[in-house]
């Protein structure tokens, strides 16, 4: 629900065209990281790989954080920080990296660390600096002689002030400060640094909750009162959830933020509106074995769930489905059938004289499977997957 920071790309490290990847936008919440890694289905011994394919506004970061050595977890902290940045703290972000860069390079080397970053971004949000509307030296120099910064030129007429060498008084003001022009904005550190609290390179544990949506009142109403749910909830808590914003049901309620075990349910569900409907749905989610989530969030990105109803039906018939997370590719599914119907020693000693890929296709579309993200998804009876709709029309019928 905030802005788009990095684009990033994730695998497991040293396994060349794995399918079993993710993209994922940063900052992200903790369910979207561990969903990700879901995704990736990354071992004990694996090692991720990460590649940022989007610096969407910070373009300018790519040299620097190209090689850097940093975490999924860090990158998704300094996500957070820039994204708390509002326009002007963004420039003046951007005008303060530029001055540690200049100042690097003035020592005679260092690269820029991602502590370097993360006090940038931290700054950002101080009153370390002054950011002045100048786009070039003459604006500059214009307002610094418009605005008495320059004892010398008190008192001068108007017709004077007007043959001054604005780009000149400017360009001096500039490199006496040591001051960066960022867009349209000149931006000039004052102050010093504050210095972020660190921040672990491994990821935070799965969180405890299952669902967890903050409630506040719509812009309009000009009331910043707010309320945290975790779901599934007690009837009374979402009465008392009501009460505390003080409203009766849920018009004029908006959702502010929200995480999930399954990231993208918000998507599929009306909220606020259908919020009892999408609480049974949690209740169902909270029911069912972790192990099984993963199938889940199969299925709903296979039949392109867009209602709480079908989501429910799909929690209460999970096991007429089978979610092979180990099969990311053709290859592997043709792997693993060798391997099933020869000792594994053979299965390899053929491999060589074995189109993998057609073999594996063939074996998928036989079988009625998909290869989702999280898996080689399919019925357990190897029937055709139907869309829950028309899986409901087939049990009508057969009840008729």
């Amino acid at each position: 629900m905030g802005k788009k920071i990095f684009e990033v790309y994730l695998a497991k490290e040293g396994i060349p065209n794995n399918e079993a990847y993710a993209k994922l936008d940063l900052p992200a919440s903790l369910w979207e990281l561990w969903d990700a890694l879901d995704k990736v289905r990354l071992q004990t011994d694996d090692i991720l790989y990460m590649e940022i394919e989007d610096y969407d506004a910070f373009e300018y970061l790519s040299p620097h954080l190209d090689g850097l050595d940093i975490s999924l977890n860090e990158l998704n902290d300094l996500a957070a920080q820039l994204a708390a940045l509002d326009e002007v703290q963004e420039a003046a972000f951007e005008g303060l990296f530029s001055m540690e860069v200049q100042r690097k390079v003035n020592a005679n080397g260092g690269v820029i660390t991602l502590q370097d970053l993360r006090d940038l971004a931290v700054s950002a949000k101080t009153d370390c600096y002054h950011v002045v509307e100048a786009a070039d030296d003459a604006q500059l120099g214009r307002f610094y002689a418009e605005n008495e910064f320059i004892p010398e030129l008190d008192g001068i007429s108007d017709e004077v002030f007007e043959m001054l060498d604005f780009a000149g008084i400017g360009r001096m003001m500039r490199c006496s400060e040591n001051g960066v022009f960022v867009n349209s904005l000149y931006v000039l550190r004052d102050g010093e640094l504050t210095t972020a609290p660190p921040v672990q390179k491994a990821l935070p544990g799965k969180p405890g909750y299952l669902f967890r949506l903050t409630l506040g009142l719509h812009p309009d109403i000009g009331d910043a009162r707010t309320v945290t749910l975790d779901l599934p909830a007690a009837e009374a808590e979402l009465l008392d959830a009501q009460e505390q914003l003080g409203v009766e049901g849920w018009e004029g309620v908006t959702v502010i933020d929200y995480d999930g075990i399954i990231p993208y349910a918000a998507d599929f569900t009306d909220l606020p509106m259908e919020l009892e409907e999408f609480n049974a749905f949690t209740k169902a989610v909270r029911d069912i074995p972790r192990s099984e989530v993963p199938k889940l969030k199969a299925l709903l990105e296979q039949f392109e769930v867009r209602d709480i109803e079908t989501a429910l039906f799909l929690t209460e018939h999970l096991a007429d489905y089978i979610l092979t997370p180990e099969i990311s590719s053709p290859q592997e599914a043709a792997l693993d059938q060798l391997c099933f119907i020869m000792d594994r020693e053979e299965a390899v000693r053929l491999i060589p004289y074995v189109n993998l890929y057609t073999y594996g296709c063939d074996l998928i579309k036989v079988d009625n499977a998909v290869l989702s993200p999280y898996g080689l998804l399919h019925r357990a009876d190897y029937q055709p997957m139907l869309s829950p709709m028309q899986e409901t029309q087939k049990m009508e019928m057969k009840m008729k």
